[in-house]
């Protein structure tokens, strides 16, 4: 990946714009590495919530980019520079939850039963006043197993419906939500364990 080490030199600022009509007329090596060095947070931010490991997530990240790379000449550039942005980073993070998906789909951990026993599937309440850290939930989160952790990001936080997770995970409707639901149970009492060696701590 060297190519995304790139110096960037001292000439005028790339735009947004710009980089990416260079990467689609000259395949900009400049350009791309503007476009990676730019946006790697926001797409890593995405594909860690799908990885357990950050290894795994770094690789994913870099995977993201090259097939974005290979697919900017089929993105549209629209004319007002906010929208642009936006609409670019809305077309990255469908790339990068397409490839989290794949690269679990891959392992095939993900359509392995967790048949949880009973005793997880309890309800768990959480006192209003706890609150948590965005690194801490992240943590919590990577504790689901494939399938849960996929569909609790998919649902509730890019914001697919399960006809949609159904088809991108290639499960029932119902599977899709009795998953999210064994995914909340979880969190519940993961989110209490926590809360309580906080408290302990404290």
């Amino acid at each position: 990946m060297g190519i995304f080490n790139t110096y960037l030199g001292k000439s005028e600022p790339l735009s947004l714009r710009t980089a990416l009509e260079k990467c689609v007329l000259s395949n900009s090596e400049k350009s791309k590495a503007f476009i990676y060095k730019k946006f790697y947070g926001y797409v890593m931010a995405i594909v860690i919530r799908y990885m357990k490991h950050e290894m795994e997530a770094e690789e994913l990240a870099n995977e993201c980019f090259v097939k974005a790379f290979n697919k900017i000449p089929s993105f549209s550039l629209h004319e007002d520079e906010a929208v642009l942005e936006k609409t670019f980073k809305s077309w990255l993070a469908r790339i990068a939850v397409n490839t989290s998906i794949d690269a679990l789909r891959v392992r095939k951990q993900m359509y392995m039963l967790d048949d949880l026993p009973s005793s997880d599937t309890l309800h768990y309440s959480v006192e209003n006043g706890s609150s948590l850290e965005y690194e801490d939930m992240l943590s919590l989160i990577r504790q689901l197993p494939d399938i849960q952790r996929s569909i609790f990001n998919l649902y509730e936080i890019e914001g697919y419906s399960h006809e949609e997770i159904g088809k991108q995970l290639q499960i029932p409707e119902s599977t899709s939500r009795t998953y999210l639901t064994r995914a909340k149970q979880k969190l519940r009492k993961l989110y209490a364990s926590q809360i309580g060696l906080q408290n302990l701590q404290s």
